[in-house]
């Protein structure tokens, strides 16, 4: 097997279905200037068999670089392990003669292609890359989703969601860009109150809207008034993955944040979408525990999301 340093093209290419949206190369491609170099890596013996992305940041490869989570793309999913190993040693040969510090790697939750995430992290663990973290994931199965929700999940998440219910709120798709920049807003209020800053700006929602489907939702109360927000991105074809969700601080009393979260669950299951990703409540494997609280207790399902490191030169 041999390494090829591709162009964005040359990559897009000969990597035309990836698995996950984050693995593509449009997506990186917009995200090029955020480090100081991408590499469209491909692997093949004859046949094309694995891609990879990264960005060199702080003289490490990282993948993803700017997204939840990056790692290998298969080009057929019948990928034997064996192609994995001769991958990940030539990518450290390749990083080695780039005069590269390390390579991190961190994977998609594993309800995420499962039998592949789990050839990597066990080719990973064996060509002695190290567990960076281990984050734990939140998802909803949509085939749970039926007319007994409320009675499957935890007692206080019933309640309120018993609560909101009550209090006449409307929800919505955004149709325009006004609408879209509304629940942008309100998401942002809800994160500056609680003292986390979102990591996108506006105009980087907007460019990753431009190559991802995404999806903007409102809550509104009796007065008409945007109180609650959403932001859906399509992952892949039956995985849409909440990328920021909240309410306007001053009305989390009313359960805002129970009521969105059906309605979203309503609105995708009618979609026929399978699983909703709503994300990690860990930080550095490090746990909120509130947001892991409040994940559980609307039906929840914990995965693992596994960040892997290896030091490559000794500088």
């Amino acid at each position: 097997m041999e390494i090829v340093e591709a162009g964005y093209k040359e990559y897009a290419y000969i990597v035309q279905n990836t698995y996950h949206v984050f693995g593509s190369a449009a997506f990186n491609q917009i995200n090029e200037d955020k480090v100081d170099a991408v590499y469209y890596l491909l692997f093949k013996d004859g046949k094309y068999r694995l891609g990879i992305i990264g960005g060199i940041r702080n003289n490490i490869f990282q993948s993803p670089f700017s997204a939840p989570f990056g790692g290998f793309s298969f080009i057929q999913d019948d990928i034997r392990i064996s192609y994995i190993d001769e991958a990940i040693q030539l990518m450290e040969n390749w990083a080695k003669s780039k005069n590269l510090d390390g390579i991190k790697i961190t994977l998609p939750p594993t309800i995420y292609q499962p039998s592949f995430l789990a050839k990597q992290i066990n080719s990973l663990y064996r060509n002695r890359f190290l567990i960076n973290s281990i984050d734990l994931n939140y998802a909803y199965a949509l085939q749970k989703f039926n007319a007994d929700y409320a009675a499957s999940i935890w007692y206080n998440a019933r309640k309120n969601l018993k609560i909101a219910l009550q209090n006449d709120f409307s929800f919505k798709q955004c149709e325009n860009s006004i609408e879209q920049q509304t629940a942008y807003n309100i998401i942002k209020q809800n994160r500056e109150a609680r003292g986390f800053p979102l990591r996108m700006t506006w105009e980087q929602v907007q460019l990753s809207a431009s190559i991802i489907k995404a999806d903007y939702f409102l809550v509104k109360n009796n007065k008409n008034i945007p109180i609650a927000a959403a932001i859906v991105f399509h992952v892949t074809a039956s995985i849409v993955q909440v990328i920021y969700w909240g309410d306007l601080p001053d009305f989390a009393q009313l359960k805002t944040m129970n009521f969105l979260s059906f309605k979203v669950f309503e609105f995708y299951k009618q979609a026929q979408i399978e699983i909703i990703d709503i994300g990690p409540s860990t930080e550095n494997s490090i746990p909120n525990y509130g947001l892991c609280e409040f994940k559980e207790s609307i039906g929840c399902d914990i995965s693992e999301k596994l960040s892997f490191y290896k030091k490559i030169n000794d500088n």
